[in-house]
C-alpha cells in the first residue's frame, strides 16, 4: 500500500471518505454509491455515522478505480469477478490481470521472484501448437534452473 496522503497520519490509521476522496481523485458521493454496490466495503462508522476506511478498504477502491474508470469495466461484471476469484483479486488489481476463461487464445503464466510477489499474466497467444510446447518446456526448464540456483546460494 502506497498511499500518500496531505494530512500526517500513520499510514495505517483509518482515513475519512474526504481524505479518501481525495488521495483517489474521485467525489465522495460516487465512493459511497460503490459502497451501496459493493458489499466488501464496509467502513467504520463512527457518532454521527462519520464513515472511516481501514488501509484495505482504500487498497479495494482502488482496484475498484482501476477497472471501472480505467479499464471500463461494468459494475456487473466487477461483481461476477469477485464472486469468481475474490476481494483480493480486486485489492491486487494492479498485479493481476483478468481474464475470460471462454476466450480462446490466451495462456496463463505465473512467475515468480525471489524478491517479488508472484505476478501472474496472461499472454494472447497466437502461435501454434507446437511453438506453445517449445514455450512451455523453455519455463519449466527456466524454473528448474531457478530452484537449482536458490538451492546453491541464499538469496
Amino acid at each position: 500500500m502506497n498511499t500518500k496522503f496531505d494530512i500526517q497520519k500513520a499510514p495505517k490509521a483509518f482515513r475519512t471518505i474526504s481524505e479518501v476522496a481525495r488521495e483517489l481523485n474521485l467525489q465522495p458521493y460516487i465512493i459511497r454509491f460503490w459502497e451501496s454496490q459493493f458489499k466488501q466495503i464496509k467502513p467504520m462508522r463512527r457518532k454521527g455515522g462519520r464513515r472511516y476506511y481501514r488501509p484495505r478498504d482504500i487498497d479495494f477502491l482502488k482496484g475498484l478505480k482501476a477497472l471501472l474508470h480505467e479499464e471500463n469495466v461494468t459494475i456487473k461484471k466487477v461483481k461476477e469477478t469477485i464472486i469468481k476469484r475474490g476481494k483480493e483479486f480486486i485489492v491486487n488489481w494492479p498485479d493481476e490481470i483478468p481474464v475470460e476463461p471462454s476466450v480462446i487464445g490466451k495462456q496463463r503464466v505465473e512467475i515468480k521472484f525471489s524478491h517479488a510477489r508472484k505476478k501472474t499474466l496472461y499472454i494472447k497467444s497466437s502461435i501454434s501448437k507446437q511453438q506453445r510446447l517449445k514455450i512451455n518446456s523453455l519455463i519449466e526448464a527456466l524454473n528448474r534452473l531457478r530452484k537449482q540456483m536458490l538451492a546453491n546460494t541464499s538469496i
